[in-house]
């Protein structure tokens, strides 16, 4: 299939849904490149409502008309006009972290045909695999510490669609399906499993290139309640094909294809659909990737828990009130690998799993810590609830918080940072005081350790608190990543101080010239605390 042109009218979007107690500053994280995937997935929006589903509502993707173009083959990531934008645009967003790139099922549909001989396809595979990893080369080689996810596809749905619509011949895809000699589900699911075996072998013995498989999600997560509309016919429920693969003699269901009214698609996704494609990369992958310096994943299940004012324990995280209990949340972290740096932000990502009522989760929330744990023992106690905490304090709220399964970001205050220390376990409670008419239940990893709550760090230096960090947000800092000279505006009449990942001092200077010249850094992330007569903020930024 070559440039299928499609009539919509886009807005592409790097703001953010979900609420917040207090303020944030979402920034571009994902660059979106790709073909017609990449364009309705910007279209829907796709990107920024998952992670912010995921508590990740501060980081957002940029693309547009020419990164994410209808029918784009990966040839097209080769020619100057594309690669001149994707570098113009890693130029202007120094915040993109990520290349979500979504290219190589054009050149498949286009080409392939069921009388392929195997040296044909496998000849055919290779050339698309081939210029795959020109593309993913030119993008690491713009700028070597980005990384590259390839989003892969699901299984598509030619047979079964066209088969049953009123159509017919006339069915928009139609010529697609029948260029490629009209495939069954089998013969065109298995030549997309093995183009995909070749970018996830890659992916594994290449850093900062991911790819989770997942072909058979749709299938998964919409099950196929009615029979199938052509052979082999026949149902099943949703969340009961084994993923990755699901079952590749059917296609995905047509329930997740796109809707048009009078037909479906053949192979783009419904905005549920994409929404459970990009949920799934970021269960597997975007979630812990988007953490910062060090995260620890909530300690071992007998370690969190549940306590209740009435006397009661249990392994449940339930927060709120239920049936007259007032219930408080305990989490545990282990820091064995914590940096003994200093720490310029620090956040609780937690999963609701259940809502009973209304929800706790709100600006009365408190969370307690505590350096080591509440009570006599590390283990879970009544006497906790009653034990003095280092410090207490509300949190910041971040992500949606609409839907079980959504996740929320608890942004902790500032003078909790003390008590993370290095080398130590430290222990949360988080409790609804007010909370007269609802409870929330946690996800606890014990069914899917993906849903484990995680404990999130951004290291920073010891002598700096994150309310400097939000000081002077007009100051620009800039190229970052730097192989060299950091050019900083809006900073006049600074003292310039630059502290390693380990929070250590190496440059202690006047500001001269609106820049600093970094080449002689080992490369890496500094912190540039910048001092001035109007206060102080800190930057960080990457050395190349």
């Amino acid at each position: 299939m070559k440039k299928l042109l499609l009539s919509f009218s886009i807005f592409f979007s790097i703001s953010t849904q979900g609420f917040s107690q207090c303020a944030e500053n979402p920034q571009p994280k994902v660059l979106l490149v790709g073909d017609s995937w990449a364009f309705f997935m910007s279209v829907d929006q796709t990107i920024n409502t998952v992670f912010s589903k995921w508590g990740h509502s501060d980081c957002t993707f940029y693309t547009n008309l020419t990164l994410a173009e209808n029918g784009a083959e990966t040839d097209d990531f080769l020619t100057p006009a594309k690669q001149n934008e994707i570098l113009a645009k890693l130029d202007e967003y120094p915040s993109i972290e990520f290349v979500h790139l979504s290219i190589g099922g054009n050149d498949a549909l286009g080409d392939w045909n069921i009388n392929y001989t195997q040296e044909q396809t496998d000849t055919l595979i290779e050339d698309i695999s081939q210029r795959l990893l020109d593309v993913i080369t030119f993008i690491k080689n713009a700028r070597p510490n980005i990384k590259i996810f390839w989003s892969g596809y699901v299984y598509p749905n030619f047979g079964e669609v066209i088969e049953t619509s009123v159509l017919g011949e006339n069915h928009p895809f139609f010529g697609t399906w029948d260029g490629m000699g009209q495939p069954t589900f089998q013969q065109i699911n298995d030549i997309l499993n093995v183009f995909s075996h070749r970018a996830e072998v890659y992916a594994d013995t290449t850093d900062n290139v991911d790819y989770v498989k997942c072909p058979g999600l749709l299938q998964y997560t919409f099950g196929q309640p009615d029979p199938l509309g052509v052979l082999p016919g026949g149902s099943y429920p949703a969340f009961t094909q084994p993923l990755p693969f699901g079952d590749p003699t059917y296609p995905s269901p047509k329930e997740s294809m796109r809707d048009y009214g009078i037909t479906k698609d053949c192979f783009h996704l419904s905005p549920k659909g994409y929404r459970d494609f990009i949920g799934y990369h970021t269960q597997k992958y975007y979630h812990k990737a988007l953490m910062h310096d060090f995260y620890a994943v909530a300690d071992s299940v007998t370690l969190n828990g549940s306590l209740s004012v009435n006397g009661s324990v249990s392994d449940l995280l339930r927060m709120g009130e239920l049936n007259s209990g007032n219930y408080a949340s305990l989490l545990t972290f282990n820091l064995a690998t914590l940096a003994d740096t200093g720490i310029a932000k620090a956040s609780i990502f937690i999963r609701r799993e259940e809502l009973a009522g209304e929800t706790p989760i709100n600006s009365a929330m408190q969370v307690r810590i505590k350096a080591g744990y509440f009570g006599s023992s590390i283990a879970l106690e009544t006497a906790d609830l009653l034990a003095q905490p280092s410090a207490q304090g509300t949190p910041c709220i971040f992500g949606t918080n609409q839907d079980d399964g959504d996740w929320v970001r608890l942004e902790l205050p500032d003078f909790f940072y003390p008590y993370l220390q290095a080398g130590n376990r430290v222990q949360f409670i988080l409790e609804a005081p007010t909370a007269t008419s609802g409870s929330v239940l946690f996800s606890n990893g014990s069914a899917e350790p993906d849903f484990a709550p995680v404990l999130d760090i951004t290291y920073g230096p010891k002598t700096v608190g994150v309310s400097e960090v939000k000081n002077n947000v007009l100051i620009d800092v800039y190229p970052n990543p730097t192989t060299g000279f950091l050019n900083i505006k809006g900073a006049d009449n600074a003292n310039v101080e630059v502290y390693d990942i380990l929070g250590r001092p190496v440059l202690n200077a006047q500001l001269v010239n609106q820049s600093i010249n970094l080449s002689n850094f080992a490369p890496g992330v500094y912190f540039v605390r910048l001092v001035n007569a109007t206060g102080a903020v800190i930057r960080k930024v990457v050395k190349q």
